[in-house]
């Protein structure tokens, strides 16, 4: 799918770095910074889906250790 990118010349040059660096495209640096950035959400979504699970769960073990 195509898509045009509209960022300031800094963020291009930013962009050229990265892909430079890792020896790949603009295009494929940008589609690698999308799909760490979803991971990264959906992993603190995981995460606090986890912890709210857990203190839900734990109420009353957390609300004795807190006393």
């Amino acid at each position: 799918m195509a898509m045009q990118l509209r960022i300031s010349d800094e963020e291009n040059k930013m962009l050229e770095e990265l892909a430079q660096q890792d020896g790949q495209s603009k295009t494929a640096t940008v589609a690698a910074l999308v799909r760490e950035e979803w991971e990264r959400r959906e992993a603190r979504a995981f995460t606090r889906a986890s912890l709210d699970d857990i203190s839900r769960r734990r109420s009353n073990l957390l609300d004795r250790l807190s006393k």
